[in-house]
């Protein structure tokens, strides 16, 4: 896990797997702070990912974080493909996550969620992030 902090004080966070990532999102849950999760693709031994819409969306996602509250969380969960292409993986099966595409950028217990080609729509994450209710 890993923890850094950017422009206007968004904490952000990093997990790889459910595991890593249910103790890290649990962990937050109590703060009272809001907590965003960013679901993507990992890379592969070149650097590349295996998920387009990942590598569209992760620059928009970058530069909407400067617009999200100070007191807020950002956990970035990598999936590798073989456990994606599982259909039932937990990140697909719990209800907490429910995840259909990849990437999606979520409120964490929250419905607010965006999918797919959404993470790339540079209001709707703007929006998402933005918001502190």
């Amino acid at each position: 896990m890993h923890l850094s902090r950017i422009a206007r004080m968004v904490v952000r966070h990093n997990a790889s797997g459910w595991d890593e990532f249910v103790k890290l999102a649990e962990s937050l849950e109590g703060k009272g702070e809001p907590v965003h999760v960013f679901f993507k693709g990992d890379k592969d031994e070149k650097g590349d990912s295996w998920c387009p819409y990942c590598v569209k969306a992760a620059p928009v996602v970058e530069e909407a974080l400067k617009l999200a509250p100070e007191n807020s969380h950002f956990i970035t969960v990598v999936i590798d493909r073989p456990f994606w292409k599982d259909l039932n993986n937990p990140f697909r099966k719990d209800p907490r996550t429910h995840l259909v595409f990849l990437p999606t950028l979520l409120r964490w217990k929250s419905p607010q969620r965006l999918d797919g080609e959404q993470v790339s729509n540079k209001d709707l994450v703007e929006m998402l992030l933005s918001d502190e209710d």
